[in-house]
């Protein structure tokens, strides 16, 4: 590109739209962010102009919408963009309108999969989100479902694109190294390894499911260890449910990492597991199943598009730690069916959701944009 297309996120600063950022960037786009907020393994510092709004919250979202969304047409009408990639925050939309310009939509799970629900809030959320998605140019989601969900609400399907936050198999594959993280948690060669990597953040994501289950499966298993790695403000009261289960031995809680050393995490472990029961597809999941780890996962939309029960994993009801303890177990004490299992996640990622082919679906999105 001779004349540098300029793309403005609206987006929450985390490790999602980072990766999105600094790929665009890569292919030539003059990036710049709109940010109120920072997720919690993303960087304090990005590579390009970012511009910092107030965090809006529950308590303070009356009196501190609109002075943020003053402030963002002011940033805009001065980067002065070719188009704007709004991310998740539907909100945001009115200040995009009002300094006239076009914008794409990408959804990423939750903001999504709750406008089904009947209660007041989703309601009001149902009305503003499908205004957005009418007025966005293009929207892109990460999961099948969430399209469904989009389609639903009246928006014409051939507006949307299905592209998942791929997995860069540079970094995340059945090569790399877990060793020093079985070190320094001094855990032996004949222990199976039991990972979750979901934060520690709503009860949704339902970490103390896989907690509640260790019992049962220690019992049966004595030689399981765990891996949660997360943080957030449920880490305490999870630590504290360890404890009351007297299942702490077997346990190593580990907080935040670099992003390029999750890779060792999922090394170190036999099988993940995933307790999340709302989600669309999981940048987590994807990732682990690069690792070549044999994935025990909730029995929902979003995991159905990437785990065949049986076939590739083990889907178990969502909150029910009797199955989730079943489907540990039987992989626990057959080697043979995890390497089943994680050898066809391995092609189903490399064929479906590197991070080089969505990052190419993503640049034809905007170039398809551009030329409207």
């Amino acid at each position: 590109m001779q004349n540098m297309t300029k793309v403005c996120y609206i987006s929450p600063h985390s490790i999602h739209s980072q990766r999105w950022m600094e790929a665009l960037s890569s292919k030539g786009y003059d990036v710049s962010l709109i940010t109120d907020s920072r997720g919690w393994v993303a960087p304090e510092m990005l590579p390009f102009p970012t511009y910092s709004l107030s965090l809006l919250d529950k308590g303070n979202f009356l009196w501190r919408f609109i002075p943020n969304t003053t402030k963002i047409v002011t940033i805009l009408k001065r980067i002065d963009p070719d188009f704007v990639h709004l991310h998740v925050q539907h909100h945001y939309m009115p200040a995009i309108v009002l300094s006239s310009l076009p914008f794409m939509l990408s959804s990423w799970g939750i903001e999504v999969l709750r406008l089904p629900y009947s209660n007041m809030r989703a309601r009001i959320e149902k009305s503003l989100a499908k205004i957005v998605a009418t007025k966005a140019r293009v929207i892109t989601v990460d999961a099948e479902c969430l399209k469904e969900i989009w389609i639903g609400l009246g928006i014409p399907e051939t507006k949307i694109e299905v592209i998942p936050f791929g997995v860069d198999l540079n970094i995340f594959n059945p090569d790399a190294n877990g060793q020093s993280i079985r070190e320094e948690f001094q855990i032996n060669k004949k222990d199976i390894v039991v990972i979750s990597t979901r934060p520690f953040y709503t009860d949704y994501i339902n970490v103390e499911c896989l907690i509640e289950a260790m019992p049962s499966i220690i019992k049966t298993c004595e030689n399981v260890k765990f891996i949660i790695k997360g943080s957030g403000p449920l880490e305490k009261y999870l630590k504290n449910l360890a404890k009351k289960l007297e299942v702490t031995e077997h346990v190593h809680f580990y907080g935040l990492v670099p992003y390029n050393k999750i890779p060792q995490f999922l090394s170190a472990a036999d099988i993940y597991v995933s307790t999340c029961f709302v989600d669309s597809t999981s940048v987590s999941l994807l990732e682990a199943m690069a690792c070549k780890l044999a994935p025990v996962v909730t029995d929902i939309p979003g995991n159905r598009e990437w785990i065949r029960d049986s076939v590739n994993g083990f889907m178990f009801p969502p909150r029910n730690k009797a199955v989730l303890a079943e489907k540990i177990i039987h992989l626990a004490e057959n080697k043979k069916l995890r390497e089943t299992f994680g050898r066809r996640c391995v092609d189903i990622v490399k064929k479906r959701a590197t991070w080089e082919h969505c990052v190419s679906k993503m640049q034809a999105v905007y170039e398809t944009l551009l030329r409207r």
